[in-house]
């Protein structure tokens, strides 16, 4: 489905032209042509845009943080300061998950986010980018060292 079909979806009536898929690869086609602030019968906004496929997060931390100050105040109770909120001992973010306190979907979401920011800094920070080339070199060099001790124990 697409933006402009979508919006008329939404609004109930059709607020947007659509044009039919393709049949050689069932996608659509671009309809919209300029952009177009609409108003929903709800009293919601959306914007239309003509070729606008994803929206990033560009210094969207404070917000992030605000949507979810509850896991963030947890994380801050984490026995390590650099808790990834996996398998570490004393992880609050986990206990709460196991606790029933912390919906699962909810944690998802924020990790989803986390990541999303961490790759928009790697992006326009050229130190954060060189250190994850060096991270991801030292998993692969970790790996292969693997393989090929596999191979000996195994030949």
């Amino acid at each position: 489905m697409g933006k402009s079909t979508l919006v008329n979806a939404l609004g109930g009536q059709a607020l947007m032209a659509t044009q039919a898929i393709r049949e050689g690869d069932d996608r659509g086609r671009h309809t919209t042509t300029h952009r177009e602030l609409i108003l929903l019968p709800s009293g919601g906004l959306i914007l239309d845009t003509p070729g606008m496929r994803e929206l990033g997060m560009w210094d969207a931390e404070d917000g992030v943080s605000q949507t979810f100050a509850d896991i963030d105040a947890l994380a801050e109770q984490c026995r390590f300061n650099d808790c990834s909120h996996g398998n570490e001992p004393g992880c609050a973010v986990q206990a709460a998950l196991a606790g029933g306190s912390l919906d699962a979907e909810r944690l998802r979401s924020w990790e989803k986010l986390q990541r999303e920011a961490a790759h928009e800094r790697r992006k326009e920070d050229p130190l954060a980018r060189q250190a994850e080339r060096k991270r991801w070199a030292a998993i692969h060099k970790s790996a292969r060292t693997h393989i090929k001790s596999k191979r000996g124990i195994d030949d």
